[in-house]
Order: C-alpha cells, then structure tokens, then sequence
C-alpha cells in the first residue's frame, strides 16, 4: 500500500477528532474517502468539505456497536466504489473513574463500541480486502493498550483486547496479502472526552463521564499530525503506530522489564 492514489478508505469515528484527521491525510494522498460516523451529519459534512478539496467523498450513518449497521456500511461502500482498499476502524468512546464505581452499563458500552465496533469492521471488511488480495487495515488501539490506570480501567482493558485481536489479525491476513497496522495514539486534542454525549439512553448513567479525560488530552497534537502519521504507518505497513514515540517509549520499557523480570521469580 505503497501508493494510496485512487484507493478507496473507509474511516469510522472519521467525522471528528483523529477519525477526521485521517480522512483529510487520506484524501491529502488522492484516497477516495468514505466518512462513517454514529453522526450521519457530521459524517457527511466532513464529506463534502472534502469534496471542496477536490477529492471523492462519500459521508455515512454507522453504529459500529451494530454488526448489521457496519454491513449495510460495507454494501453501501461497494455500490458506490466497488470495494475498499483501507479500512481504518477508529471509533471509539472513553469512560473514566474508579473500577470500584464502575457499572456494569459503564463495561457494556465501552467494549461495544471499542471491541466489538473493531470486530464487526474487521469481520465484514476484510473479506472485501482478501478478495483483492490487497488493502491494509488500522485499528485504533491507545497507548492504554499497553499501559494499565486505575482511573481508566474499562477503556484500558478494551484497548489490550484491540491490541490482542490485531496482533492476532495481522499474522493471519499477511500471507495474503493484507496489512495490519494497530494505532497507538498519545496525548491527542479530541472530543474523546465527550463520549458521554453518544452513550445509549438504555445504557443507564451512574456518573462515570468522560470528562476526566479532557485533562490529559487538552494540550495533545492535533488530529490532522496523526492522519499524517498513520499514512506513513500504513505506507511502510508497520504493526504498531505510535504517535509520541519520545514521550511514551520510557514507560513501555518500564512495563515490559517488569513482566521479564517476572520469569524465574517463583
């Protein structure tokens, strides 16, 4: 996926925040660019400021949590451009608090918009790719897929299952010719800390919000730094994207030397 002019991409979350960064640095490279959101109408704003731009875009309801909404996602994909080349699923949602106060809703929405939303991406898309025997795929992961936090400890436990399925998803599709690349973003100015607004009503809300987040991610990159970065990614077809590779490479050789250092001890 050396050459992505003319290639069609699929983003979801792409109305906003790194999804929207992704779709502006696809379409920076000549992608077609479908933008697929919970938001229907974000999703097709964002189109059409790209279709100012001169690229070919096309906006899109999704529920990713919904395997039937992300297969009507991909039909709708190939009526209009015949296939997909790249498949970038991004949505996601964030909630934070102590696991002690954590619901059982709180679990549910996470892990159905992180996990499954990657899942039903993966398992309607990559046929599409595999018939091409071509095409790459991201997965937006976290630096939390890596690094446990109290405070965080549903959408951690999520982003360790994104990393796990990915690693696992790679070695499967690249004998045949498909890439893998899993996202590992740091520190990044979204709206992420406002998940809360997308949350299902029949998800009740015990108080775990997402605004706790915004803290950590207010002095972040922009989003437009990451879709250039995730087009380097997928260009090289690395496995592991990461964003602050400075910043965060310490904390990752603290976390592995202590799981080494475990060998032996008992």
């Amino acid at each position: 996926m050396r050459e992505l002019r003319n290639k069609t991409a699929v983003v979801t979350g792409g109305a906003n925040g790194i999804g929207s960064g992704i779709c502006h640095a696809l379409a920076q490279e000549g992608s077609q660019i479908v933008v697929a959101d919970l938001d229907g109408q974000a999703a097709e704003a964002l189109a059409s400021e790209l279709r100012r731009q001169g690229a070919r875009a096309l906006g899109l309801s999704v529920d990713v949590a919904d395997l039937g909404s992300v297969q009507a996602l991909a039909d709708a994909v190939v009526a209009e451009f015949g296939g997909v080349d790249v498949v970038c699923n991004n949505a996601g949602v964030f909630i934070g608090g102590s696991i002690r106060e954590l619901t059982p809703d709180d679990w549910r929405w996470v892990m159905s918009v992180n996990v499954d939303g990657v899942f039903h991406g993966c398992k309607v898309f990559a046929p599409l790719l595999l018939a091409r025997g071509a095409g790459h795929i991201v997965n937006t992961a976290s630096v939390g897929g890596f690094l446990s936090n109290p405070e965080a400890a549903v959408y951690a436990t999520s982003k360790f299952a994104v990393v796990a399925f990915s690693e696992a998803l790679r070695g499967d599709l690249a004998p045949m010719g498909v890439g893998v690349s899993i996202l590992c973003p740091g520190a990044v100015r979204t709206r992420l800390a406002k998940s809360d607004v997308h949350r299902p009503r029949a998800l009740g809300d015990a108080g775990n919000h997402s605004e706790i987040l915004w803290d950590h991610i207010k002095d972040g990159i922009e989003p437009g730094q990451v879709g250039e970065i995730v087009v380097r990614g997928i260009k090289a077809d690395v496995p592991y994207i990461f964003t602050h590779p400075d910043e965060w490479k310490p904390a990752f050789e603290e976390r592995f030397a202590s799981v080494l250092a475990c060998f032996g001890k008992v």
